[in-house]
């Protein structure tokens, strides 16, 4: 593929890896224009039949296909699009997942997190709809750095399609790694979090859609084993958080996918009586 011409130093780069798209992409393009930032939405096209077109996505936007010819997983699919956001001078770059929507606003408000503070990498609260836009939890994460940093032994601090961090930050952690499958941004923000500042916004900037066949269901008993050696890699003898999250995510195995859901659900629901 050729390459684009460099872009302005605003830009924001929204990644989006996608293997055999279900009808959701253009959707999920629509909702990353018109957030009051320069967009270019960089899509990994890992391997799907039919290969994807850009041309269907969102017609007079800068929107780039990069497509692996078979299937290589998110992991090399992620570090396909990131090699291409760096060789292009991209310095900020955005997560989403097919069928997950951008709020209005979105990119701009993180981007000001980036460029005003000492921080490299920027989360959100987010909040899980059904095929049919029903409402089924939300979740909000610690908001400062420090707080980011002791959670991040026992519980989820990010979710992944709500990032954005500056290009930067790869020139001293690197791309993601492959050594870690359904868990590879677990990983990623550990290895930032170690090096940089990072923080997350308290309102929700992102929708994404709850699928009970997602990868992360398909694949649980993987993710959870992955999530244990990053775990156990990470490990701090002199913080009982490291001990709680081990004995959490070995909980994890036994207790059924649908039991936790549903308790996120009670938690959230309560959590908007008690804030109303």
């Amino acid at each position: 593929m050729l390459e684009s011409a460099a872009c302005d130093p605003g830009t924001v780069a929204v990644l989006i890896p996608v293997f055999n798209d279900d009808g959701r992409l253009a959707t999920t393009v629509q909702s990353v224009h018109e957030q009051g930032v320069a967009v270019v939405v960089v899509i990994v096209d890992d391997g799907s039949t039919p290969p994807i077109a850009p041309a269907a996505l969102a017609p007079g936007h800068d929107v780039v296909v990069l497509r692996h010819e078979e299937n290589q997983g998110i992991e090399r699919a992620l570090n396909t699009g990131l090699d291409y956001i760096q060789r292009r001078g991209i310095r900020y770059v955005a997560r989403l997942d097919n069928g997950d929507r951008c709020v209005p606003g979105r990119l701009a408000r993180q981007r000001a997190v980036l460029e005003s503070d000492d921080v490299h990498l920027v989360g959100s609260a987010v909040e899980w709809r059904d095929d049919s836009g029903r409402w089924r939890f939300s979740r909000t994460f610690p908001t400062s750095h420090d707080a980011i940093v002791r959670a991040l032994h026992h519980t989820v601090v990010f979710m992944h399609a709500s990032v954005m961090f500056r290009t930067s930050v790869l020139s001293t952690v690197g791309n993601y790694s492959t050594s870690y499958p359904v868990a590879e941004d677990f990983e990623f923000f550990w290895r930032i979090a170690r090096r940089h500042r990072v923080a997350n916004l308290a309102e929700t900037l992102v929708v994404t859609r709850f699928d009970p066949q997602g990868l992360s269901m398909r694949r649980r008993r993987e993710q959870l084993a992955s999530t244990l050696r990053i775990q156990l890699r990470f490990f701090d003898a002199f913080t009982w958080r490291s001990y709680y999250g081990v004995l959490k995510t070995l909980a994890r195995f036994i207790i059924p996918y649908a039991w936790i859901v549903a308790l996120k659900g009670r938690v959230s629901r309560r959590t908007e009586l008690a804030t109303a």
